[in-house]
């Protein structure tokens, strides 16, 4: 009978050294085959076939059940797998004796995949920009309620750069709110913001605004055109500065106020004014 002999001293050390490397190799070994494996996830393929292609690699492949047990995975999953490494073009399939068998493509068809991907997503980039470019303009749209939602309006459009257009009824904007309406026209004039109006014509409305002016400004600030008050009563207020239009209602149970940001709408809404503007500037002439 063959006795077993436990090595003791010079050759048990030697022994130990000798398990010692074997096992650190392969821990080596593992690291690397799962940083292997995370850079194939990278390159888009599921964690399942990563671990079947670099099976493959390492046998050379060869039927289902060698390489599930290989890859330590199912042998029915197995096969859908191959099958998408199969159309991926990282394998190839061969009969051997009649049995399904997959062998490895080599290793530089990741390259030439990962660089088709690459054409891919340069061919969609002027589509996706195109569609961003669609969704960029997004109007800012704020809504206030109350009497200090209608003044948030109004105050708004102290900030404007080049002149304020509104459709007003001058005769109920008076009236609603006489002292703040006094201080923000004071203000606008004391900016040196032209203001055009246009605004139902009234007997009470020629001169309304006269108390609400200070003692000194200058007149070419401010513009106003009276208009048929029944054809236009003009029940809200409209006011167009800069990229935004406010509009606001001063209707008693419904005071609100609206603020729509976006140079779009604003230019058109100018253009409607000036064109209503030059036909009530016409009407006046006859």
């Amino acid at each position: 009978m063959r006795k077993h002999v436990i090595p003791s001293g010079a050759e048990g050390r030697r022994a130990d050294h000798y398990a010692m490397v074997r096992g650190s190799a392969t821990l080596t070994m593992t690291a690397h085959h799962d940083d292997m494996i995370t850079d194939l996830l990278k390159l888009g393929l599921s964690d399942e076939e990563a671990k079947v292609y670099l099976a493959c690699l390492e046998i050379n492949g060869g039927p289902v059940s060698t390489i599930a047990r290989k890859a330590g995975v199912h042998r029915v999953s197995c096969y859908h797998t191959l099958e998408n490494l199969l159309e991926k073009r990282l394998l190839s399939q061969y009969n051997k004796n009649g049995v399904k068998c997959f062998a490895p493509e080599p290793p530089e068809q990741l390259e030439q995949l990962a660089k088709e991907r690459v054409n891919i997503a340069r061919g969609l980039l002027p589509q996706l920009k195109t569609l961003a470019s669609s969704q960029r303009f997004k109007p800012k749209i704020r809504f206030y309620e109350g009497r200090d939602g209608v003044e948030r309006v109004f105050s708004e459009s102290l900030s404007a750069e080049e002149e304020i257009l509104g459709y007003t009824n001058l005769k109920t904007v008076t009236e609603f709110f006489p002292s703040f309406f006094r201080s923000y026209t004071h203000e606008r004039l004391q900016k040196g913001i032209k203001t055009r109006y246009l605004s139902p014509n009234t007997v009470e409305t020629v001169h309304v605004i006269d108390p609400f002016l200070p003692a000194s400004y200058d007149p070419n600030l401010i513009e106003i055109l009276l208009v048929n008050k029944e054809q236009f009563p003009f029940e809200n207020e409209v006011l167009i500065f800069g990229n935004t239009v406010g509009i606001v209602s001063l209707k008693t149970g419904e005071l609100l106020g609206l603020l729509v940001e976006s140079s779009t709408f604003a230019r058109t809404m100018k253009a409607v004014f000036d064109l209503a503007w030059l036909g009530a500037t016409a009407f006046v002439a006859k």
